[in-house]
Formats: C-alpha cells, sequence, structure tokens
C-alpha cells in the first residue's frame, strides 16, 4: 500500500515513464509486459465505471486484482457522483493498489452526455467534490487525468490550482481541447505554465513516440505518460531509442500471449490478443499474409505454429 505522498515521492527520485490509461489495451496482461521491458514505468490500468465498482458483484474482483510485477499500480475510473467515486475508491484500495486516478477528460459522447469524463471540466463544484470525497475516504493518493480546456486552455491553471486544492496530488494533461478531441497538434505552452503554479506534479501526455522524443519536450515537467505509440513496441518505454530484432518481438509476443491466458476467461484471451499481435509486426514487410492469420488465430498451438514459420524470415532490422 502506497502513502498518501506516492507521487511526491516518486517525483523526487527520477523522470517518470508512465502507462496511459487505454480502454481495451491496459489490462493486466499488457502491462505486466511494459513492466517486463521496463520495470520503472508507473502504470495506469483502463478505466472503470465508479458505479461499476460498487453495484456490480464481480466487476472488482475480476479487473482490480493485480500480479507484483505490476505494481505501483494506478486504477483510474469514471463517473459523476461523488457518492459513487468515495464507495469505489474504498473497495479500490483494498486491492493493494498504490493509487486512483479520476478520468476528466475522455471525450466520447456516450461518455460527455453522461456527465462524465471531459464534462467534469464544465461542471467544476462536482469535480472538486468528488477528489475532496475520495481524499478524505482512503489513505492512497488521488490523481486526475484532463485535457486543456474545454474549447481552449483560459480556465485550465484556475481548474487545476482547484483540482490541487481540494487534494488532488497529480494531474496529467493531454495537450488537446475538448473541442480539438483528437485533431490538431498537441500545445505544449500552457502546460509549462501550469507547472510553474502547481505545488503538485505534472505529467504531459500525448504527440511523443519514445523516451528521447519525452525528453526534448520534457523541460519543467515532472514526468510523460506514453499512449498509442506503445501498441506493439513496449520497447517505447526504454530510457533511449531501441529498435528489437524480430526474434525479440516474436518472444514478447508469446510472453504477453501467456499472460493474457493466465488472466482471461475462456476464449477472450485471444480475442484480446489478436489486435496485439497486428501492431507487434506492422513495421515488417513481408509479413503481411502472417499477419492476416494472426488476426484469426484461435489457440496458443496455433500461434506457436504462425510464430515459427514467421520467425525464419529475414529480421532487416538486426
Amino acid at each position: 500500500m502506497s502513502s498518501n505522498n506516492f507521487w511526491q515521492e516518486q517525483a523526487k527520485k527520477w523522470t517518470i515513464i508512465a502507462l496511459a490509461p487505454m480502454d481495451g489495451y491496459t489490462d493486466s496482461a499488457y502491462r505486466q509486459i511494459v513492466k517486463t521491458i521496463n520495470p520503472n514505468v508507473i502504470c495506469f490500468t483502463e478505466f472503470f465505471s465508479a458505479d461499476g465498482i460498487v453495484h456490480s458483484k464481480t466487476l472488482a474482483k475480476e479487473v482490480l486484482p493485480h500480479a507484483t510485477i505490476e505494481k505501483p499500480l494506478i486504477v483510474q475510473i469514471f463517473g459523476k457522483d461523488p457518492e459513487m467515486f468515495k464507495k469505489a475508491a474504498i473497495i479500490i484500495e483494498q486491492f493493494g493498489v498504490a493509487g486512483i486516478d479520476i478520468n476528466m477528460w475522455c471525450p466520447a459522447k456516450k461518455v460527455v452526455k453522461s456527465w462524465h469524463g471531459s464534462s467534469l471540466m464544465i461542471n467544476t463544484e462536482t469535480a472538486f467534490k468528488i477528489i475532496e470525497e475520495m481524499a478524505k475516504s482512503v489513505k492512497i493518493p488521488i490523481s486526475v487525468k484532463t485535457r486543456l480546456g474545454r474549447e481552449n486552455w483560459e480556465n485550465l491553471v484556475e481548474f487545476s490550482l482547484w483540482l490541487q486544492n481540494a487534494w488532488a496530488k497529480l494531474i496529467t494533461v493531454h495537450g488537446r481541447t475538448y473541442k480539438q478531441w483528437f485533431s490538431g497538434n498537441a500545445d505544449w505552452t500552457w502546460i509549462y505554465e501550469l507547472r510553474k503554479q502547481l505545488k503538485i506534479p505534472v505529467i504531459w501526455n500525448w504527440d511523443v513516440t519514445d523516451y528521447d522524443d519525452w525528453m526534448k519536450k520534457l523541460q519543467n515537467l515532472d514526468w510523460f505518460m506514453i499512449w498509442r505509440s506503445s501498441f506493439g513496441n513496449p520497447w517505447s518505454f526504454f530510457p533511449w531509442v531501441y529498435k528489437p530484432t524480430l526474434d525479440e518481438i516474436l518472444t514478447v509476443m508469446r510472453q504477453h500471449t501467456q499472460f493474457s491466458l493466465k488472466t482471461k476467461w475462456d476464449k477472450k484471451w485471444i480475442l484480446d490478443m489478436r489486435k496485439h499481435f497486428v501492431q507487434y509486426l506492422h513495421s515488417f514487410p513481408g509479413v503481411k499474409e502472417f499477419r492476416k492469420r494472426l488476426v484469426l488465430v484461435n489457440s496458443l498451438e496455433e500461434l506457436d505454429e504462425i510464430i515459427g514459420k514467421i520467425g525464419k524470415l529475414v529480421d532487416f532490422r538486426a
């Protein structure tokens, strides 16, 4: 169990790389493979409904248990009811996680329409109440992931200062507004300014590809968070640019699959892994036909057969 000063303590050690919360991707198997590549990565889970954690008889038991290698683990949740967040936080803390992150950034229409995610940037009283209720109820730190703002960056500093005053211990900023969605270039300018105004650590998320790219842009920020560029490339978390060999990629593919086998039920493990298989091999010429087979693979034995055939290809990265 971490202390409420977890983020401040981590910030004093080194510049930390974080795995961004990604729905459908950052499950236990994915987090384990990332930590196998770089044990210093701080992993965030997929986002889960606070209401679901509280009301479902099975959700918490299915998604919150995690392997030792995943620690320290941060669980992200979304919702709009401070009381539900409070109850969910109490449940989550019992699973030995290092902290809880609140999703105040997701722009998905179904999420925003329900007053979850980035809608909390305008429903600020609820946003602050959520943090206060959670912080009073658990010993682990509460953090927030948000955006530059609703339509522009003008309220970013003020909003973040209020989050800090409500006892948020860390803020991650996605470098686009809600209006931008995922289009256009991310804007770093106001994140640097925000860090000058806050006493708590600030993480930047978006528009970087690897550690070297982050270090060029980090400046006064505390940490960085890698998102989609890690798909099929967990080596992006290395503190240097690294190009794995084909043999290394095939080995990690199988190891990732074994992690998934241990954490998923029935055939769900293979359904989840298919999207990863394609990502792992997207840069290799001559594997197009194998990629077609990988999206239809149904067993570990079939995967081993395909990997064996791919392994005979010439590794152009060697």
